[in-house]
């Protein structure tokens, strides 16, 4: 039935020309797909090497680049103020350049700029790559998910989506396991011209971490442009190219591609841009009239009240996940620590993970100032590999977490997963406080991390439905500014919380996610159809 329902409309369409959605549809599921989604592998990759690789580095960097607790905090928060600086800009870039240009030339910027920080033997140069890498990656992150959807038909849009966020979580394993076998291996502390210069093994893995945006832009520029831009722009004889290859390349090459016409989808646009030259700063102007017209449209009910609910919880959610997650190394870093200096506590199990942070906070001021009093001097780097197994085993639990989650969801639903995942992930945040040794920390972080993460995926997806399509781009941009927004303020607080003591970073975070389940109740039943 549904076979005859698409050769009826591909027949009827003939005439007038097909839209995109029908010619998109007709080129099939096959080899270009699986290519496609076999490139947007190391895509996704980079993504997560680009915020994450810097909480890896530091417990092993700490005595190289003299970190303060403080400075780790900003080194981890960097990226996400780059990427906030550069959302607006990159959003404009896309509909002028066009979505591979952007892909390929973000990639491989992004990868030349992490090597630059790899080869930084300083705070200040790192932090300033550290910025810039979050700049320049903010721009194919956000394109790269659009590209997709617009090379797959709607029956296969919501299964490409699923597919990245597993493709988050795997790199989100591999990256730890590259740390775990480049890091505490003195074979790739590599020295440069003569002896003068000496990369160290923190180095190296940096420069590794630059290899998924090179591989990808490079990549990219095997793909074509996407054939919605190309028909938005009015240049359907090379869309129809692009149909026409990608039905080829599925179907066989004697396949005959049954769309014959493609109608102006420009022609929709031209009552509003009839007036607007070709010039980039008419087209800017533009788009920040398209862009008000769209917040003007959110700024009315419902969609205002919907849009501060869903800002404050993913405010919420990032702030501490964000914030845990990245800081996470570094207490299993502690942990190690206190173990080999402090052994005869942990036989006893006098200790707990508030002791040995508070004697790790002293003891970095006590160096920092150069006082030996209690401590010795000497700051040795952390090269254990036992803190980078348990941030992998912290990744495997949160890919577990979401394959669960993909079963439950619909008998679930999207509130009520919100409301009680962000209860229980506080809680374990909270019981933190009480954890004696690595593996109550592992498994109450690994509870806590992949509930929260679980809980912002499915805030998006329950936003997607309150808006409008004219204001859901819009909406999911901002959405994201607010989380990167709240892991910001989250990472550069955190060290200073630590100062305080142990329970008031525990505290903070699981209140916050307390908070959003609180909030979530205020979240609307969605319906089938979205408000226009």
């Amino acid at each position: 039935m549904d076979n005859e329902r698409k050769k009826s409309k591909i027949s009827e369409s003939q005439e007038n020309g097909s839209d995109f959605e029908t010619a998109i549809a007709s080129t099939g599921y096959g080899k270009f797909n699986f290519l496609l989604l076999l490139i947007a592998f190391p895509c996704c990759t980079s993504s997560v090497f680009e915020t994450t690789s810097m909480s890896l580095i530091l417990p092993s960097a700490e005595c190289i680049l003299n970190l303060s607790l403080v400075d780790k905090g900003i080194l981890n928060a960097v990226t996400y103020a780059g990427m906030i600086s550069s959302a607006i800009l990159w959003g404009f870039l896309s509909d002028v350049l066009g979505r591979k240009k952007l892909l390929v030339y973000g990639y491989l910027l992004d990868g030349l700029v992490n090597i630059l920080c790899g080869l930084s033997q300083s705070f200040i140069p790192i932090m300033i790559f550290k910025f810039f890498g979050g700049f320049i990656s903010c721009g194919p992150f956000a394109v790269l998910m659009a590209y997709l959807s617009e090379l797959h038909g709607l029956k296969y849009r919501s299964r490409v989506m699923l597919s990245t966020g597993i493709f988050f979580s795997i790199g989100n394993i591999i990256l730890p396991s590259l740390a775990w076998l480049i890091i505490p291996n003195s074979m790739f502390n590599i020295k440069l011209i003569g002896s003068h210069y000496e990369l160290y093994t923190f180095q190296t893995f940096l420069i590794v971490c630059s290899l998924p945006s090179i591989i990808s832009g490079l990549a990219v520029m095997c793909l074509p442009e996407s054939p919605k831009f190309l028909m938005s722009r009015g240049n359907n004889s090379e869309a129809m190219r692009i149909f026409i290859n990608i039905h080829r390349m599925n179907n066989g090459n004697d396949a005959v591609y049954p769309i014959k016409n493609l109608i102006n989808e420009r022609m929709k646009e031209v009552k509003l841009i009839e007036n607007i030259n070709t010039r980039p700063m008419s087209k800017l102007f533009h788009g920040i009239r398209n862009g008000l017209s769209q917040m003007a449209v959110m700024l009315k009910p419902p969609h205002l009240k919907n849009a501060c609910i869903a800002y404050t919880i993913q405010f919420c959610i990032l702030f501490g996940l964000n914030t845990f997650r990245l800081w996470v190394v570094q207490l299993f870093a502690i942990i190690k620590e206190y173990e080999v200096e402090n052994a005869h506590e942990m036989e006893s199990m006098d200790a707990n993970l508030c002791k040995m942070i508070e004697y790790k906070v002293n003891k970095t001021e006590h160096i920092l100032l150069g006082s030996d009093e209690n401590f010795n001097r000497t700051c040795e780097p952390n090269l254990d590999g036992e803190m980078f197994f348990n941030s992998m085993l912290i990744s495997i639990i949160q890919l577990i977490a979401y394959l669960m989650a993909s079963f439950v969801i619909n008998a679930i639903g999207n509130k009520n997963l919100l409301i009680f995942g962000l209860m229980i992930s506080g809680s374990c945040a909270l019981s933190l406080y009480w954890a004696k040794n690595a593996l109550a920390t592992l498994l109450l972080s690994g509870g806590y991390i992949s509930i929260a993460s679980l809980s912002s995926t499915t805030l998006v997806g329950s936003v997607v439905s309150l808006f409008p399509t004219s204001t859901r781009t819009m909406t999911v941009s901002l959405l994201m500014m607010f989380g990167r927004l709240g892991a910001v303020i989250g990472n550069l607080i955190f060290p200073t919380l630590l100062s305080l003591g142990c329970l008031p970073p525990f505290s903070v975070i699981s209140l916050t996610a307390f908070v959003c389940s609180a909030v979530c109740w205020l979240i609307p039943k969605t319906t089938k159809k979205p408000l226009q």
